[in-house]
């Protein structure tokens, strides 16, 4: 069964704000934890902070034990998009990137700072 997928911008609007659900990211997978907020052990608070946007790093940074992962796993509701994702498919953040373009000539960084030094 194919799994829902959502935008970002879609997990922003569920931020708990004027009776909208609250959904959190959390390594790409989008979790509707509206329900989950008054049992958390750390207050609702810190879930609330949180609300629509990615806590993967506030949901790490905290050292949430096994047992917490587990329950956070019952209130997954779908995946973001693959052009939004940030982790790969083992967990770990993707690394970016970037291509930069000089404007003027249309030449990559590179080439500019090769140019540039070979005159």
């Amino acid at each position: 069964m194919a799994q829902t997928q959502y935008r970002l911008a879609d997990v922003q609007a569920r931020n708990g704000k004027l009776g909208a659900p609250i959904w959190i990211v959390y390594k790409d997978s989008v979790y509707d934890v509206t329900s989950y907020v008054d049992q958390h052990p750390g207050g609702n608070d810190a879930i609330i902070a949180e609300a629509g946007t990615d806590a993967t790093s506030a949901f790490q940074d905290v050292g949430h034990s096994d047992d917490a992962t587990t329950i956070l796993a019952k209130y997954k509701i779908g995946e973001i998009v693959e052009e939004e994702k940030k982790y790969d498919a083992n967990g770990k953040k993707k690394k970016k990137v970037v291509a930069a373009k000089d404007e003027g000539t249309g030449r990559s960084c590179l080439n500019t700072v090769t140019c540039g030094l070979l005159g």
